[in-house]
Order: structure tokens, then C-alpha cells, then sequence
């Protein structure tokens, strides 16, 4: 309650409230920022009739604040007075000889409230002079004073609290159903638009004092506060990249490329402002083109066909507006938070709602336009089903006269192949016959043999319709008796096969079979003996063990030309590695990789 204005004296009671104290002030703007407030006030004050003022981004100029209250009550009033923006970032309260300090980064520890506030103590009818020493280096400077009974004070406080805790209800809730949106559709632009709302969250809670008052120390505060630009162009490249993809623009050539234009400058711009290095956060100005120019995309787009883009511009409508009418306040041209103090957060949650039924919106329309191309594409489908139904017809007819030719022509090629091996086999089996020299005689049955196990594989390949995989042991049986039947010896033959070899690899096996069983048959016994043959499989590595119960060689009496034969198998074909034991009986183990 005022009841009068006594000179400079702004007469008070212990029931005034919610007054306004800066219009009842006067101002002096300190252009250097370094004066003392002994010098200060040696400097004339101007008288200030307005409510709210602002200087914009001043980083070197501090403003001085003078005002006198009188209590014209019996008794002792106190009184809190309130600096209404909590972007302030160095208030200094001098009250006579005593200072309180507050602001964004010299915040008390006992403050609880989002704007800064100061103590006042009046004695019955005292009149006193204070001073209010303000400066931000970063954000704008913003002076408004309101005095209040600390009651009042602190229900307008709660208040305050709560609208701020609906906004950041309404863009979580957002936040939440559109990441679960994104997480069903993988739509780039739910996940743009997520990045949007997340970078509007924590704008709000830096523009509000939320994250400085209950998160921050005054330390990481003042990191905040020196890296504004980074996260303001976070925003700005969130809502670039939300833009072209819902949009979008890429049909549009020249508007895309100067989004590209903004994704590219904006991060460089906002580097550069760190603690304003080169620009200070009038640097924003630079942006708000941008904010006409994303409009215009979406009425462009409206214009030509993209249904989804009305919401996009209404929804922006709003944020344009806000911000516009902020810069307003920021330049002390007009103050909208006389008429509606949450202005931004009003702009923010009706764009944000919008953008949320304008994604779901989109998902409709890119289901209808899915339908439709179903559609058509069933019936496409249905005349070639018919087209193509002709040409299978034609082409099996085709394909089966084919087969049958080629079934002809490979059983042909079988039957020439395997008359071509049982012959060479029978003119190796007359030249023993006709043979009188023993030496001669076991070279060609060793030859007989080696022809024998790739007659084997060849007749078992044959003998199945997928040749991929068959056992091993039938076919190392077979080449055992083969070797048998060439020498009168009693021997016993143990086998342990726990793998079966693939078929490339196979033959090469049957070869070393062969060319070992064969050097123990003749070499290792005289009349009885055992042979065990072992193969496994551990970790990719084939090992194929070949031992005999015999009584061991001398490595210069095995055949050169089967030794040869072994070694060239294991080193060139199977690519691996062979070892020889003969000291008790004779071991030759061979082992090569073999992957699945």
C-alpha cells in the first residue's frame, strides 16, 4: 500500500505488498562497469517511472539501483524485496553499511526461492536509502523490484513454483510418449523432435533458475552461464533437423540448403561465444531470421502438398511470437510479463502439443498413403502374378527339356568316368599278372591302390543325392580291405571316427590313408599286428592318427614316392601340418583346420 511520494521516500506499512519499488527509483548506469559505490555516489542518478528495465546484453556496464523507503507505522516492519529475474547474475544489496549478496552465481545457501530477494528492516517511521549494485556479464540486464511481506512473498514463490512444475510435466509427458513413438517407428524425426524437447527442458530450467537454484553449485552455475550459446544452439540445431526431416525439405533445394547453412554456423557461432570470446548473446539476433525463415518453409510446404505441415506452422506460430516479444523485454521496448508472465512457457508446451499430434498425425497419413500404395500394388502384383504365371509356364517347360539333357549328358559323363577308372584299374591288375619281377609287382599294386580309393569316394559320392556330408568310415574301410587283399598278413584293423570329413578334403585323406596302411602293411609286421586309424575334431582342428603296433622304421626305407605323395597332400591340400613317431611302432599324425 502506498501512501505517498515524499521526494525519493516511497512510504510503507507492514501491510504493503507486491509493490513496485524500480518505478519509485533512480537509475545510474555505470558505462565501465569498474566505478566504487563511493564514486558511484558522487554520480547523479536519473529518476525511473517504469516498472520493468532492460539494457539488453551489457557485459561491461553495471547498473546502480537507488530508492528510499519510509515506514510511516508505529512500529518495526520487515519487508523482503524482490529481484524479479533470475537470470541476474552479480546483485549486491546495500543496506547503510551492511551488504547482501545474491544472483545466479553468487546464490546463498539459505535462498529457497527462484528470484533473488533481500531483507528489510524498518524502525517505526525510519527513513533509509538503499542501493542495489547489479551486473551480468552473460545474460541480459533486467531490473525489477518488488517489494513484499515475506508471507506474500513466499505464496507467490509457491505459485510460481507450481506453473513452472506443470510446464515441466507437460514436456516430459511429452518427451516420454514421443521416445516411445520413436522407439516402435525409428522415425528420424521423433528422434529430432525428442532432441528438441529435451533441449527446451533444460533451456526453461537455465531460464527460470531451476537447475541453478536446486541442482547447481555456483561454480557449475557460472560454467552454465558462459556456455549459454552451446545449448541455446543445441535447440536451434534440434528444431533445424526436426524441420528438414519432418518436412521434408529436401524436395526443396534451396530452402534445404540453408538449413545446412544454419547446422554448419550455428555450432562455430556458439563456440565462439563462450564466455563471450568473440560474441556475446547478442548474437542471438543473428538466429531470429531463422525463426521467420522455418515459418516460411512451412507454409512453402503447406502450399505444396505436405498436409502435416499446418501444425508445424501453427505450433511455431507461438514459439515465434514468444521469442519475439522476450527480445522485446530484453531491449526494454515492451514487457509482456506485465500481461502474461509465462509467456514462454505457454509458447513452448502448445508447440510442443502440437508437434506431438502432428507426429501422430503424420504416422495416419503415412498410413493411408501406405494403404493406397498397397493397393496399387496388389493390383500391379495381380497382372504380373499372371503375366509372370505365362512366362513360369514357358520358361519350366524350358528349364525341363534342360534338365532332362543335362541328367542324359551326366549320366553319361558318370558312366564314361567310372568305365574309365575300373579300366585302368584292369590294365594295372593284367600288367601284375603278367609281372614276374616282385619289386615291379608292388609298385603297381600301390598304384592300384591309390587308383582304388578314388574310385571309392567317386561310387559313394554317386550313391547319394546330397554329396555335401556322408561317413567317413565306410569309405576308409573300403580302402583298408583294398590294401588287405595285397598281402597275406593277419592284422587287425581298429577305427575311431568321431568326425566326418568334409568332401573336399576326403579324397586327400583316402590318398594318405592308402599310402600309410600300405607302408605298415609292409613294413611294420611280419605276420600279426594291429593298426588303429583315429579321427577327431577339437575347436576347428581336424587331426587324422594313423598307429601301428609294428616294430618302427627307419624314415629313409619308406617309399620316397609315397612319402612324397603324403607330404605334398598334407602341406598343399589340406594346408597342414604332418608328424611322425617311430620309435615305439609307427604314429603319423596329421592335422589341418577345417571350419565349419
Amino acid at each position: 500500500m502506498i501512501f505517498s511520494l515524499n521526494l525519493y521516500a516511497l512510504e510503507v506499512d507492514e501491510s504493503s505488498s507486491n509493490l513496485d519499488v524500480l518505478s519509485h527509483s533512480h537509475l545510474f548506469l555505470d558505462e565501465s562497469g569498474s566505478l566504487s559505490k563511493t564514486e558511484v555516489l558522487k554520480q547523479d542518478f536519473l529518476p525511473n517511472t517504469q516498472s520493468v528495465v532492460g539494457f539488453g546484453f551489457v557485459p561491461n556496464k553495471t547498473l546502480w539501483i537507488k530508492f528510499t523507503l519510509k515506514n510511516s507505522s508505529d512500529k518495526s516492519i520487515s519487508k523482503l524485496l524482490e529481484y524479479a529475474n533470475p537470470m541476474a547474475e552479480y546483485l549486491t544489496f546495500y543496506d547503510g553499511n551492511e551488504t547482501q549478496l545474491n544472483g545466479m552465481l553468487q546464490m546463498p545457501q539459505e535462498r529457497s526461492s527462484l528470484h533473488p530477494s533481500f531483507e528489510i528492516i524498518l524502525n517505526a517511521h525510519e527513513e533509509k536509502t538503499f542501493y542495489i549494485q547489479a551486473h551480468s556479464h552473460i545474460s541480459a540486464l533486467i531490473a525489477n523490484l518488488v517489494l513484499w511481506n515475506k508471507e506474500d512473498f513466499l505464496k507467490k514463490d509457491y505459485k510460481h513454483k507450481s506453473y513452472i512444475f506443470i510446464f515441466f510435466t507437460i514436456i516430459a509427458t511429452l518427451l516420454v510418449y514421443n521416445f516411445m513413438l520413436w522407439i516402435f517407428t525409428k522415425d528420424r524425426a521423433y528422434f529430432y523432435y525428442i532432441l528438441y524437447l529435451i533441449g527446451v527442458l533444460f533451456f526453461q530450467a537455465v531460464y527460470v533458475g531451476v537447475i541453478q537454484l536446486y541442482l547447481l553449485s555456483n561454480e557449475l552455475s557460472e560454467i552454465i552461464t558462459k556456455t549459454s550459446m552451446l545449448y541455446i544452439s543445441f535447440l536451434i540445431i534440434s528444431i533445424v533437423l526436426f524441420t528438414r526431416e519432418f518436412l521434408n525439405t529436401s524436395q526443396f533445394k534451396k530452402l534445404d540448403t540453408v538449413l545446412k547453412a544454419y547446422l554448419y554456423i550455428t555450432p562455430i557461432v556458439a563456440l565462439l561465444s563462450y564466455d563471450n570470446f568473440l560474441f556475446n548473446l547478442n548474437i542471438i539476433a543473428f538466429f531470429i531470421p531463422l525463426g521467420f525463415f522455418v515459418l516460411f518453409i512451412g507454409f512453402y510446404a503447406l502450399s505444396n502438398g505436405v498436409k502435416q505441415a499446418k501444425f508445424y506452422v501453427i505450433g511455431w506460430s507461438f514459439v515465434i511470437v514468444s521469442l519475439l516479444l522476450t527480445n522485446l523485454r530484453t531491449m526494454n521496448f515492451f514487457d509482456i510479463s506485465v500481461y502474461f508472465a509465462y509467456i514462454n512457457e505457454f509458447a513452448f508446451a502448445s508447440e510442443a502439443l502440437l508437434f506431438s499430434v502432428a507426429l501422430a498425425h503424420r504416422i495416419n497419413i503415412l498410413n493411408q498413403e501406405k494403404e493406397l500404395a498397397n493397393a496399387r500394388l496388389f493390383a500391379i502384383g495381380q497382372k504380373q502374378k499372371e503375366e509372370l504365371k505365362e512366362l513360369v509356364e514357358e520358361k519350366t517347360k524350358d528349364l525341363s527339356s534342360a534338365l532332362e539333357e543335362k541328367e542324359i549328358l551326366y549320366k553319361e559323363l558318370n558312366h564314361r568316368v567310372k568305365n574309365n577308372l575300373q579300366m585302368i584299374l584292369s590294365l594295372i591288375k593284367l600288367q601284375i599278372n603278367q609281372t614276374d619281377a616282385q619289386g615291379t609287382k608292388e609298385q603297381l599294386n600301390i598304384t592300384k591302390n591309390r587308383i582304388h580309393s578314388i574310385t571309392k569316394l567317386y561310387e559313394l559320392l554317386h550313391l547319394r543325392e546330397e554329396n555335401v556330408n556322408f561317413n567317413t568310415l565306410p569309405y576308409f574301410e573300403k580302402i583298408v580291405q583294398s590294401v588287405k587283399e595285397n598281402f597275406s598278413k593277419n592284422i587287425t584293423i581298429d577305427y575311431k571316427i568321431t568326425h566326418d570329413v568334409k568332401v573336399q578334403n576326403l579324397i586327400y585323406c583316402g590318398l594318405i590313408l592308402n599310402e600309410l596302411v600300405t607302408n605298415s602293411f609292409k613294413h611294420a609286421f611280419k605276420d600279426d599286428g594291429e593298426i588303429h586309424i583315429n579321427i577327431h575334431k577339437n575347436r576347428g582342428i581336424v587331426s587324422l592318427r594313423v598307429q601301428d603296433s609294428g616294430k618302427g622304421f627307419k624314415q629313409e626305407n619308406f617309399n620316397s614316392l609315397g612319402l612324397t605323395i603324403v607330404e605334398t597332400l598334407v602341406t598343399k591340400q589340406l594346408e597342414g601340418e604332418m608328424h611322425i613317431d617311430s620309435i615305439s611302432g609307427c604314429t603319423t599324425t596329421i592335422t589341418w583346420r577345417e571350419d565349419v
